[in-house]
């Protein structure tokens, strides 16, 4: 909750993410996510005062094939960096082929490419397309039939993921009826 209390001081960084995911057939995904850091000047640093200066451009790719989750491309790209030797960063990325997108997969990401093994803007963009991944694939195959069912792998790696997921809340054990009822009638 915002107080007026909060406004008292001077904006003097933005972080914006946009992430949108691209249905490409037979089950993959494509999910591409942009993060743009600015701040806006306080100091004699030679533009205007309240000017904002983008700071971090940065793109960042996934390609996932479902039902299991599992990454199989990674892109990353740095349109506006603050130095010059971020792009080392980008050969690490590439360690995360291979991974699913399954309970851990935050840890598997920061163990991967975080701290020194690469940026941390980039990982932070990473670890927040892992979710989007799975509401990406969700929104192209999830409303076929038989989708969802607790027997589907991508619906099981969702299990106590959340609160609305856990396995012995109300929607999982309704999903567990539906599977039940399902495999009855088959």
């Amino acid at each position: 909750m915002t107080t007026d209390k909060s406004r008292d001081g001077k904006w003097v960084h933005t972080r914006k993410i946009e992430i949108n995911t691209l249905d490409l057939g037979d089950h993959q995904v494509l999910i591409e996510g942009n993060l743009a850091d600015t701040r806006t000047s306080h100091s004699p640093s030679g533009e205007p005062e309240g000017s904002s200066v983008l700071v971090h451009h940065l793109t960042a790719r996934l390609w996932v094939q479902g039902p299991d989750l599992t990454i199989s491309a990674v892109e990353a790209e740095m349109p506006t960096i603050p130095r010059e030797i971020c792009p080392q960063a980008l050969p690490a990325v590439q360690k995360l082929v291979g991974l699913k997108i399954i309970t851990g997969f935050t840890q598997k990401v920061k163990d991967l490419i975080g701290d020194v093994k690469g940026c941390s803007h980039l990982t932070n963009l990473f670890l927040t397309l892992g979710p989007v991944a799975v509401q990406g694939y969700f929104a192209a195959y999830g409303r076929r039939p038989g989708v969802r069912s607790l027997d589907n792998p991508s619906i099981s790696r969702v299990i106590d993921s959340c609160h609305v997921w856990r396995k012995d809340g109300p929607y999982v054990k309704s999903l567990a009826a539906a599977t039940a009822r399902e495999k009855k009638g088959a």
